[in-house]
């Protein structure tokens, strides 16, 4: 289903203009952008309505609908559209300890995504410029 994600759209929607390259620069980019334009949202889930997760579904939610999401929504879109620029992504269950001591062990309820980038020394100096700009503005 990952070939019916439409990248051009879900960049629309983010407000990326980059190359679709799996580069530092290009993931600091997407990473900041995609929080930034689409919301936290659990409003199905409240409302009793299903939660489908794949590709098809979260596009026409968070993308085409200009929705919002929860976890597993953002991570999964996010997901595939850093696998679809070319990235190596792995999704992660997690567990969240807010409002609980540090050494509860609580259910993985969570997801998080880790992305491996390979050999990409002129990205990671362009993302510290970027950063270090964005410190100064």
């Amino acid at each position: 289903m990952q070939d019916l994600f439409d990248l051009s759209a879900y960049f629309e929607r983010i407000g990326y203009d980059g190359p679709a390259a799996p580069r530092l620069e290009t993931l600091c980019a997407i990473h900041r952008l995609h929080p930034q334009t689409i919301a936290f949202e659990n409003l199905n889930p409240l409302l009793h309505w299903p939660v489908p997760l794949d590709s098809r579904s979260l596009q026409r939610k968070l993308v085409k609908q200009r929705r919002g999401g929860y976890c597993y929504e953002h991570n999964l879109l996010l997901k595939h559209a850093l696998e679809r620029s070319g990235f190596k992504v792995a999704g992660l269950a997690a567990r969240v300890l807010w409002n609980h001591p540090e050494d509860a062990i609580r259910p993985r309820t969570h997801m998080l995504l880790q992305v491996d980038i390979e050999n990409d020394v002129d990205g990671a100096a362009a993302a510290r410029r970027a950063r270090a700009a964005g410190d100064a503005a």
